[in-house]
C-alpha cells in the first residue's frame, strides 16, 4: 500500500525545499506544481490560467458569469481535477505532496502523514528575497497577499481552517533549520512505517 507524505506551508517557509530533501532522503517520488500541471493538461487549459485559478476560490461573480447549470467555475474544475488526481497518486504512488489541501483531500485515506510547515513573518520575507531570489516592490506585502491567499484557498475548499494544528499530525516552524525539518520528518516517516 503506497505511503503518502502531504505538505502544506507558509509561503516562504521553505516548505517546497525541505519536501525535496524528504523525498531525497527516503527516496520517493516528489509532486507539488505537476500536479496542477496534470489538471491543466485534463481540462485542456493553458497552464499559467490553471496555476493563477489554483491559488484562487470562486466568487459568485465568476460563477454567474461563466457557468451554466452544467458547468463549474473554472477554480471548481481545477479544484475537482486537483483532487482527482491527488487521489489517484496515493492509490498508485509512495510519494510526497506539496498541495494546501492534499491533507483535506486525503483525509479518509490509511498511512497518510500531515504535516504544516510555518515560520516567523520575517524569517519568510527575508528567505522569499534571499534564497528564492524573487524580485518584489514590497516583499512584505507579497507574503501577506500569498498566504491570505492560500487561506482563504484553503478554507473555501475545505471544512478545515488553514494553518489549524489539528489538522496536522506534525507542524513545525522551519526556523529550526531546513535540513533539520526533513530529518524530523524523515524520523517521523520511519517511526510510522514500524
Amino acid at each position: 500500500m503506497p505511503r503518502i507524505i502531504t505538505i502544506a506551508r507558509e509561503y516562504g517557509s521553505g516548505g517546497r525545499i525541505i519536501a525535496q530533501k524528504v523525498a531525497e532522503k527516503l527516496g520517493i517520488v516528489y509532486y507539488d506544481n505537476e500536479i496542477i500541471d496534470l489538471a491543466a493538461k485534463e481540462l485542456g487549459i493553458d497552464v499559467d490560467t490553471i496555476r493563477k485559478a489554483s491559488e484562487e476560490k470562486t466568487s459568485s461573480f465568476m460563477y454567474t458569469m461563466s457557468s451554466s447549470a452544467f458547468t463549474l467555475p473554472l477554480n471548481d474544475q481545477v479544484f475537482a481535477m486537483q483532487s482527482k488526481i491527488i487521489r489517484h497518486i496515493a492509490k498508485h504512488d509512495t510519494c510526497i505532496i506539496v498541495n494546501g489541501c492534499a491533507d483535506y483531500i486525503l483525509e479518509d485515506y490509511d498511512d497518510v502523514l500531515t504535516v504544516f510547515i510555518h515560520a516567523p513573518f520575517d524569517s519568510r520575507v527575508k528567505r522569499v528575497k534571499e534564497d528564492y531570489q524573487e524580485e518584489h516592490d514590497d516583499y512584505e506585502k507579497f507574503v501577506a497577499r500569498k498566504d491570505k491567499a492560500r487561506s482563504h484557498y484553503y478554507n473555501y475548499y475545505t471544512t478545515k481552517k488553514w494553518g489549524q494544528l489539528t489538522n496536522f499530525d506534525l507542524t513545525i516552524n522551519s526556523d529550526v533549520g531546513l535540513d533539520e525539518v526533513a530529518d524530523i520528518i524523515v524520523q517521523l516517516y520511519q517511526l510510522k512505517e514500524k
